[in-house]
C-alpha cells in the first residue's frame, strides 16, 4: 500500500462522513426527530472526529514519521487504540439505535443487560490484550452479534407491526439494512486483521480489507444521506 492509496482512502471516506453528518443535521430540522435519531446524527459527527483524529498514524507511516514523528517509538504508533475505543462506541450507539425502537420490555431489558456485560468484557479485554497494537477480538464478535441480535428484533416486530406498509420514511430501516451488510461484512475483516498485518509481510490482505472497506464505508454513508433526505420529507 502506497502513500496515494492511503490518501485514495481516507478522503472519499471522510468526505461521504461530513455529507452524511451535514444530511443528517438537515433531516433533524425537517421533521420532528426522536431522541436516538438525534444520538445517531450526533455519532456521525464524532465518527467524522474519530476519522481525522486516526489520520494521524496514516501521515507519520508514509511519510516516514517525518510528520508525527513523536509517536514513532510510542505505543501510540498506531491507531488500533482509537480503532478499538472507536469500535466499541459504534456498537453500542447501534443497539442503543434499534434497542428504542423495540416495543417488547423483555427484549429491550434484556439488550439492555446484554450490553452491560458486553461493556465489561470489553473493558477487561482492553486491559488484558495488547489495546495499542490491535484489534479487540471480545468487541469486534460480541459487538457485532448483540448488533445484529438487536436489529434481528428490530425486524420481527417490524413484520408484525403496521409500519411494514410504510417504510418508505422510516429511517430506522434504511438504516438497519445497510448496517446489517455493513457488519456482516467488515466484522470479519476486523477480526482477520489481527491476524494478518503489514508488519508480518501480508501486504495482500491488507490492501484487500483497505479497499473492501473503502467500498463498504461509500456504501454506507451514501445510504445514510440518501436515508435521511428521504426520510425529511415525512410530515412532523
Amino acid at each position: 500500500m502506497e502513500y496515494s492509496d492511503f490518501l485514495l482512502n481516507i478522503i472519499p471516506t471522510l468526505l461521504l462522513e461530513i455529507l452524511a453528518a451535514s444530511a443528517g443535521i438537515f433531516y433533524l430540522k425537517k421533521v420532528k426527530a426522536t431522541g436516538s435519531e438525534k444520538v445517531f446524527v450526533a455519532f456521525l459527527w464524532i465518527t467524522v472526529f474519530f476519522e481525522i483524529l486516526g489520520s494521524y498514524s496514516g501521515f507519520a507511516y508514509f511519510s516516514n514519521y517525518t510528520v508525527f514523528g513523536f509517536v514513532k517509538e510510542t505505543p501510540f504508533r498506531n491507531n488500533y487504540w482509537l480503532s478499538n475505543i472507536y469500535i466499541l462506541l459504534n456498537n453500542l450507539v447501534y443497539i442503543y439505535f434499534f434497542g428504542t425502537k423495540l416495543k417488547n420490555k423483555w427484549a429491550k431489558n434484556s439488550i439492555s443487560g446484554v450490553s452491560v456485560i458486553m461493556i465489561l468484557a470489553v473493558l477487561i479485554d482492553f486491559a488484558s490484550s495488547d489495546f495499542y497494537t490491535e484489534i479487540s477480538r471480545v468487541s469486534t464478535i460480541f459487538g457485532s452479534l448483540l448488533v445484529l441480535s438487536t436489529i434481528l428484533l428490530f425486524y420481527l416486530e417490524l413484520l408484525a407491526s403496521e409500519k411494514l406498509l410504510a417504510l418508505r420514511y422510516d429511517l430506522s430501516f434504511y438504516i438497519s439494512v445497510i448496517i446489517l451488510i455493513y457488519t456482516l461484512c467488515i466484522s470479519p475483516l476486523d477480526y482477520l486483521s489481527n491476524y494478518f498485518k503489514t508488519s508480518t509481510g501480508n501486504h495482500l490482505f491488507v490492501s484487500f480489507r483497505v479497499y473492501t472497506l473503502l467500498i463498504l464505508n461509500i456504501l454506507l454513508y451514501l445510504t445514510f444521506t440518501f436515508a435521511f433526505i428521504v426520510c425529511s420529507k415525512k410530515k412532523k
